[in-house]
């Protein structure tokens, strides 16, 4: 498992290049780690092949995602400026549904299957965050942990993303497996 959760870090970050595919690349990470837990086929071939519906279904979640976190950051900033009036009270808000946002990202990008839009997909996954704050706490912990890890090697940046995938997916079999698809019959 400790060097599928490496290989997967290592695709997920040459996919999440371009920023707006972080989502995907993280959805079609946690996929190829499901299936290699369920013991199925799961070979980098297949991963790559999930990509381009992942794309299709996240795209928008992908773009929206970064540019959300960009404005919060900002708004932290201008917080911590004292800059404009209730400055740290806009700060505060947006640090917590920045973290929200990221948490419903996680969830969204841990539970993807080809065919399912994002949009009842994040619905879906705002309620299973609200349900499971233990397990939310658990993924704020993951990307923390993710980002002390970078800071204290930069080359770990090549496996953290395998490391997330790993907490994503081990947050949802906490409460017990999720239902794993028939193979599809076009699938080779």
């Amino acid at each position: 498992m400790f060097g599928e959760v490496l290989l997967v870090g290592v695709i997920i970050g040459v996919l999440s290049v371009p920023v707006v595919t972080v989502v995907p690349a993280l959805a079609v990470g946690v996929r190829h780690l499901r299936r290699h837990l369920a013991g199925e086929a799961d070979s980098t071939r297949r991963l790559l092949h999930d990509l381009p519906p992942a794309v299709r279904d996240l795209w928008q979640l992908g773009l929206l995602t970064p540019l959300a976190l960009a404005l919060f950051g900002y708004n932290i900033w201008l917080g911590r400026t004292d800059l404009a009036p209730g400055g740290r009270v806009v700060g505060a808000v947006s640090a917590v549904v920045g973290v929200v946002v990221v948490v419903v990202v996680l969830r969204v990008a841990g539970t993807w299957e080809p065919g399912r839009h994002w949009r009842p997909a994040v619905c879906a996954a705002g309620r299973r965050a609200r349900r499971d704050l233990a397990g939310s706490f658990l993924l704020i912990a993951a990307v923390v942990m993710c980002g002390v890890l970078v800071w204290m090697l930069a080359p770990l940046v090549l496996v953290v993303g395998g490391l997330l995938a790993f907490a994503m997916l081990a947050v949802e079999y906490r409460l017990g497996p999720l239902p794993v698809p028939p193979p599809r019959a076009d699938s080779s």
